[in-house]
């Protein structure tokens, strides 16, 4: 890919297709390249900003669960805001200056909200959560080797999955230049 950018993007198109509906809400982290809420953006749907934990700089499990249990219910299988009325249909935990997130917590909310969890792991090449690298916890992560990275080729981006059908529409958006959902 282009870089990080162009990756988040294809990633949020990717999920377009599957998972995103135009007007969802997607949880992501104030402190983030604005890169994560344009993607958001880019796919029609609203970014919803998320308390950040001061140890990990990424979102805080803990004030997310208490903010989901007063603000949200389960409707029909599907997370909704109940101020919005809208579906929050996943969440972009950011992997901070290679500080990764407490992605058990976030993990464990994703499955009992029913959220799609997208790893931003732009800023964490060589981190490790548990044993494992960052931006292998989720269906789809990204990474960056822009020039201020830690590994660097001077742009580009690359986009991990162990979902196959997932990987093979990803891979024909970036093999044709502009991704056409």
């Amino acid at each position: 890919t282009k870089g990080a950018t162009e990756a988040l993007n294809l990633v949020a198109n990717t999920l377009g297709q599957n998972y995103l509906q135009e007007g969802d809400e997607v949880l992501i982290p104030p402190l983030s390249f604005v890169a994560t809420a344009n993607a958001v953006v880019y796919c029609g749907a609203n970014p919803h900003f998320v308390d950040c934990h001061e140890s990990t700089l990424g979102i805080d499990p803990v004030k997310l669960r208490d903010y989901l249990s007063t603000q949200t219910e389960l409707r029909s299988g599907h997370c909704v805001n109940k101020s919005t009325g809208r579906i929050i249909r996943a969440m972009v935990p950011v992997h901070t200056f290679g500080h990764p997130v407490d992605l058990e917590g976030l993990i464990s909310i994703a499955r009992d909200y029913k959220l799609v969890m997208i790893e931003d792991a732009a800023e964490s090449i060589g981190s490790y959560y548990d044993n494992q690298h960052t931006g292998t916890f989720s269906k789809l992560g990204i990474l960056s080797f822009n020039g201020n990275k830690t590994v660097t080729t001077g742009g580009g981006g690359a986009i991990l999955t162990s979902d196959v059908a997932v990987a093979k529409h990803v891979n024909s958006g970036r093999q044709f230049g502009s991704f056409q959902a």
